[in-house]
């Protein structure tokens, strides 16, 4: 069980709600006096901080520097149903021995307290790993070149549009504050138009982090594309895929495997260079993992003349498009080489 540190008084926080229903009118002349004496020694800090320990009393944040697993039963043996990464939150949905039950983004599952920070805890340590944002309440909200209302109009956005404040500034009684409104380039927004407070992060599936994850190898793989088109040499690509899918397989072998990215390139189904079909997200390992780069800096002579020989047209698989290693189920339409079979 968690408890909220620096908790207000219970008996103050009912007798904020009494007055604000009823008023005094019910209150003897003393219990009304100590009441009014109490109110009129609260500061705006001390409602602030009211306020903010009811927001942040259900709330959790992953106390990881990584990620932790959320699970469907409160057992570090049951089924994995996401993660939440360092700076994710969530809301507390049930609380049991040792786990929690939390719900954020579209997860909801069990987690270990020992990977949780809770309450006013998540908070405190949300103002280190968190980002502060400031989202706009209004249409049209300017954002200025400097902290007054003469300075230039940077940009204009709208209401629910949002910035992150910039780090290390105060927004606690500021008018104006800094925000990044575009990379490496900051202004101010009038801080009456605008609700500030850290945006905690989510929680992913595991469905959602195998999708990111197959979006992120999509993008390298574009940018090794984008960078070999800039001043690549297609021969050497082919004979570096050569070597890392076979290097060790015979002259004929290494040719069919230069011959399947030729046939591929011929073939309208695939793209129509051979840097785009070896770049292609998902079809040849070496490329996936990055194994590859270590044979572009110089293939050896073998895989250089298996690929300019496949480049020039010969080929000893006829027009097959695939390969895996020997011993897999293709059917029996295929050519085995070496230890590959091509179908």
């Amino acid at each position: 069980m968690y408890t909220i540190r620096k908790r207000m008084p219970v008996f103050l926080s009912l007798a904020m709600i009494w007055i604000l229903t009823t008023g005094f009118e019910d209150l003897d002349v003393e219990t009304s006096a100590g009441i009014s004496s109490v109110m009129e020694d609260l500061t705006s800090e001390d409602f602030e901080e009211m306020q903010r320990q009811d927001e942040w009393e259900t709330k959790v944040l992953a106390n990881v520097d990584d990620y932790v697993t959320v699970r469907s039963e409160p057992n570090a043996e049951s089924e994995a149903l996401g993660r939440m990464f360092q700076g994710d939150g969530g809301n507390v949905v049930e609380m049991l021995e040792g786990w929690t039950k939390i719900q954020s983004g579209n997860l909801e599952g069990y987690v270990n307290n020992e990977y949780l920070v809770f309450g006013m805890e998540a908070y405190e340590r949300a103002q280190e790993e968190v980002m502060l944002v400031a989202t706009s309440t209004t249409g049209g909200l300017r954002i200025r070149s400097e902290a007054n209302t003469e300075s230039r109009i940077l940009k204009t956005i709208g209401e629910g549009e949002k910035l992150d404040v910039v780090e290390g500034e105060s927004v606690e009684e500021a008018e104006w504050i800094q925000v990044q409104y575009a990379e490496e380039k900051t202004g101010f927004v009038a801080a009456e138009f605008v609700s500030v407070q850290y945006e905690l992060g989510e929680a992913m599936t595991m469905e959602e982090i195998r999708a990111k994850e197959a979006e992120e190898k999509r993008e390298k793989l574009k940018q090794q594309l984008a960078a070999f088109q800039a001043n690549g040499n297609e021969v050497v690509l082919l004979a570096a895929l050569i070597q890392a899918e076979g290097g060790n397989q015979p002259y004929d072998g290494q040719v069919a495997i230069g011959a399947v990215v030729m046939n591929r390139v011929k073939s309208p189904r695939y793209p129509n260079s051979i840097a785009e079909v070896i770049y292609a997200p998902g079809q040849f390992g070496p490329v996936s993992n990055g194994s590859i780069a270590r044979y572009l800096g110089g293939p050896k002579a073998s895989c250089m003349q298996a690929a300019q020989d496949a480049i020039n047209g010969y080929t000893t698989i006829g027009s097959y498009t695939h390969f895996r290693r020997a011993g897999a189920s293709v059917g029996s339409d295929s050519i085995v080489i070496g230890s590959h079979v091509f179908y």
